[in-house]
């Protein structure tokens, strides 16, 4: 049954996207003298880091909006703008690198989706599939662009702002506060292929040297510090505990989780540590949580983005395994915070080297405590 099944599905989307090749035309990568022609490049410098700025007119933009996205102007692919994320896979890397032009879905599939329209200029805030859902790619990778932006033109200039997503609290909350109107947000998931006047896009904000392992470990300076300095006063005034440990919940710990889980939480329940799982408080309380703790302790996870917002010497402890990286060092070394990273045996690997089921050794955390 699941065989015919597969078999008409994938008769649908191959008669679906002939109808649109038909209708749309065939797309061809632009050459260097169509881009020079039909793409607008600015530069800009933030922390003697370049960016690049693109500006296209009267195009069209088709993405997955997960891993790729095409900038298509009179039925040409414009490099720079588009992207094509990749998987990569070695020994013990799972990552998803920009690959080359050539690779972009549009070639293959065309752009299988009713065309809508707007009018005005759009800005694409989209990198990938990861900030969809991802509150550190989110915080990272995706507000960043709004400064690299504001560097050229002014965000207030700008009519629609096309995201992975809209429909996660810290999404609307965050651009709320950075003064963006809901009425100018664009879903990509509703907003899959579109016309537009003008279509602005800048270059990743720390994806630099195209090795997103690398990348992701050495984010910048100036974007821990310009969350900071855009969020930091908006912080809640609640108060709350000044020794937390960051909790997970049982919808994503299948994945990640900690073996001797009842042996760790009380542990650090006898330690006075009280249990917070982030996404349960809005932005608002998460940056005053995080402002206010001393001691912050957890598994591996998003909500350690946060700890971009602690004051300098909180001390952050991380249970992870041995090729988890260290993004959450990277922040606490650039923020002044005074990190420890728990190596940890993993009991069972998931096919991510970050996941699996983590044995934490309480006996290195007895003086730590």
């Amino acid at each position: 049954m699941n065989t015919f099944k597969d078999y008409f599905k994938k008769l649908y989307k191959s008669v679906v996207q002939k109808i649109f090749s038909f209708f749309f035309g065939p797309i061809k990568i632009a050459s260097n003298e169509e881009v020079k022609k039909l793409l607008s490049v600015e530069k800009i410098a933030i922390d003697k880091i370049t960016y690049k700025i693109f500006k296209n007119e009267n195009c069209r933009l088709y993405t997955t909006s997960v891993h790729d996205q095409a900038v298509i102007v009179n039925n040409k692919l414009i490099p720079g703008p588009s992207f094509q994320l990749r998987t990569k896979i070695d020994d013990t890397t799972y990552a998803r690198n920009n690959g080359n032009i050539n690779e972009n879905i549009v070639l293959k599939i065309g752009t299988p989706r009713v065309l809508k329209k707007i009018r005005g200029k759009v800005f694409s805030l989209l990198s990938g599939g990861a900030a969809k859902t991802n509150y550190f790619h989110w915080l990272f990778e995706i507000l960043p662009k709004l400064e690299i932006l504001n560097n050229l033109k002014k965000i207030n200039e700008i009519d629609y702002f096309l995201l992975p997503s809209i429909k996660m609290q810290h999404q609307l909350e965050t651009l709320r506060l950075l003064n963006i109107p809901e009425k100018k947000l664009i879903d990509s998931n509703k907003y899959k292929h579109f016309f537009c006047n003008e279509l602005y896009n800048v270059d990743h904000p720390f994806r630099l040297t195209n090795n997103t392992v690398y990348d992701t470990q050495n984010i910048p300076s100036w974007i821990f510090f310009w969350i900071k300095k855009k969020f930091l006063h908006y912080k809640s005034n609640t108060t709350f505990p000044d020794k937390i440990f960051i909790d997970r919940p049982k919808s994503i710990s299948a994945s990640r989780d900690i073996k001797n889980r009842e042996e760790v939480y009380k542990f650090f329940k006898d330690k006075k540590f009280s249990f917070i799982r982030p996404e349960r408080f809005s932005f608002r309380d998460q940056i005053q949580i995080f402002f206010s703790a001393k001691k912050i302790v957890g598994l591996h996870g998003a909500g350690f983005a946060n700890i971009c917002f602690c004051k300098p010497g909180t001390k952050i402890i991380e249970f992870k395994t041995i090729t988890t990286g260290m993004n959450s060092g990277n922040i606490a070394l650039k923020t002044n915070l005074n990190y420890r990273g728990i190596i940890c045996d993993a009991v069972s690997k998931l096919g991510d080297t970050q996941q699996g089921k983590l044995i934490v050794p309480l006996d290195q955390l007895k003086n730590d405590i």
